[in-house]
């Protein structure tokens, strides 16, 4: 290029940067203006999930060619890979074995599926967790299904490791681990939810077993002195007057019925059933201690069938459910005062 070329150049340069400076500054109605252009035109295409130094282990009887590869790696920001190779099943496991990686590329075959499959299971008999994917020139039904067991991605191209998909498949690989790993990490997360609220449950029914006896105590304060014959005789005739109430035996299971819709439901459209169970236990001559107490018993009842469902919901509405029939049993035992 001699020095008219250059100044031609130069000349068509500074022509075309004065002609787009016109062009920005006269109106043209068919633009928007820059209040109606969005802030940020969002790339609705996943985030990659290589990091910058990508640690990779190809598995192949020859050393693969990983250029292609490598300027793949580069474009999408992983700057730094580790590219490491293993020529038979032994050496990679002996590398598994000391070396941890980002993923693990395997080239397979139909002539070699038998030992690809075994290699497989042996890399997950081994406890490695890292995700795998098998690249084949041709498909094969034993692959894929060896694919499928042992969680790991089948890519069938021709050309091998320069397969312009492969990166494609890596990163999808690199996806289902993270969500895999997500997902268990919720579910510890949530067991350990349910061990607290169970332990939680169990203490707020201590606490209201202490209550209750609190409560016996309270009416009955000399129940427990029996520092003389007449005192001893006094309560039991007042354990005989309490245990005289006993429940009726289709109390339990309508009882249990109905706690268990308290707490599905709640009290919008139970209030007849719990009036009605509480004029039954009054019709018993139950005391209120008596009748928290069966409260309570079926609570722990409730409570120990839930599973891995939550407890602290049927907490709260079992609380709720018992305020309620201690109201309602109050207002029976009053109907039932002389005037």
């Amino acid at each position: 290029m001699n020095e008219q070329d250059d100044k031609d150049n130069q000349t068509a340069a500074a022509a075309f940067a004065d002609f787009a400076e016109r062009q920005d500054r006269s109106p043209q109605p068919n633009r928007l203006p820059p209040t109606d252009v969005p802030d940020a035109i969002t790339d609705h295409r996943p985030a990659s999930v290589i990091p910058p130094r990508f640690r990779l282990l190809f598995v192949s009887e020859q050393r693969p060619e990983w250029v292609g590869f490598a300027l793949r790696l580069d474009a999408i920001g992983c700057s730094e890979p580790r590219l490491e190779w293993a020529s038979t099943a032994e050496e990679a496991l002996k590398l598994l074995s000391h070396n941890s990686y980002d993923c693990l590329l395997i080239q397979a075959d139909p002539a070699s599926a038998t030992a690809r499959r075994e290699l497989l299971q042996a890399i997950r008999v081994s406890g490695c967790d890292e995700p795998i994917v098998l690249v084949s020139a041709t498909s094969n039904d034993m692959l894929a299904l060896a694919a499928c067991e042992f969680h790991a991605e089948l890519l069938v191209s021709t050309a091998g490791w320069d397969a312009p998909a492969l990166l494609s498949y890596v990163q999808r690989s690199l996806r289902i681990q993270q969500l895999q790993e997500d997902h268990h990490r919720l579910q510890v997360e949530n067991h350990r939810r349910l061990v607290r609220e169970r332990d939680e449950a169990e203490r707020l029914l201590k606490q209201q077993r202490s209550m209750v006896e609190e409560l016996q105590t309270l009416v009955y304060p000399g129940e427990l002195d029996f520092s003389s014959d007449e005192s001893a005789q006094e309560n039991t005739v007042l354990e005989e007057s309490v245990q005289e109430g006993e429940i009726p035996a289709d109390i339990p299971e309508y009882y249990h019925e109905l706690l268990r819709t308290y707490v599905i439901m709640g009290s919008g459209s139970l209030k007849d059933e719990i009036i009605q169970i509480a004029e039954l236990l009054a019709a018993a001559r139950l005391t209120s201690r008596q009748v928290l107490e069966f409260h309570l018993q079926c609570v722990e009842t409730i409570v120990r069938g839930l599973g891995n469902r939550s407890s602290r919901h049927v907490m709260s509405r079992a609380d709720l459910l018992a305020l309620e029939m201690m109201v309602h049993l109050g207002e029976c035992y009053q109907k039932k005062l002389p005037e």
